[in-house]
């Protein structure tokens, strides 16, 4: 990948979707546009958040109640147990994407390397990041743009 940076491998000026936007659409933009991260911006074009479809997952699915033991005659929850609960609850019962959202967005720059930016999305298992420029949302990359530079880097056979 010999150094290339995001902006070259990103998907440039991406749909985005404003926080008070209802569950059923976010999906349908998704579906629609076959996307499965969507930026959040309020107004004024600031990235606020971010929709994926894990988050739209935890919509139809079954949410764990936290673990808890009893000690002297009280509960005690299990630590982490409750705030992942309290999350995934959370989500569960969306009306909209500001509800659903993931708020501490990681985010990369147009000018870091693709590689280093693999390199994150392996270590934090993240499938696509925000790029931003000059404090703007300019562009997303997701594994799918990472795996079509690799497929343009392999050379084919017989042609040499």
């Amino acid at each position: 990948m010999n150094r290339i940076k995001v902006r070259e491998a990103m998907t440039p000026d991406p749909i985005t979707i404003h926080p008070e936007m209802e569950v059923t659409e976010v999906a349908k933009v998704m579906i629609d546009n076959n996307i499965g991260g969507l930026p959040v911006v309020d107004h004024s074009g600031r990235l606020v958040g971010i929709v994926t479809e894990s988050d739209l997952v935890v919509q139809d699915s079954e949410v764990a109640f936290p673990r808890f033991v009893t000690f002297l005659a009280g509960y005690v929850f299990v630590p982490g147990s409750l705030h992942r609960f309290e999350e995934k609850f959370t989500k569960a019962v969306a009306a909209t994407a500001r509800q659903m959202m993931t708020q501490d967005v990681l985010t990369v720059d147009a000018d870091d390397s693709v590689e280093d930016v693999a390199t994150m999305m392996t270590r934090k298992k993240l499938k696509r990041f925000p790029v931003m420029s000059a404090g703007k949302l300019v562009g997303m990359i997701t594994m799918a743009d990472i795996v079509k530079l690799i497929s343009r880097d392999i050379p084919v056979e017989g042609d040499e």
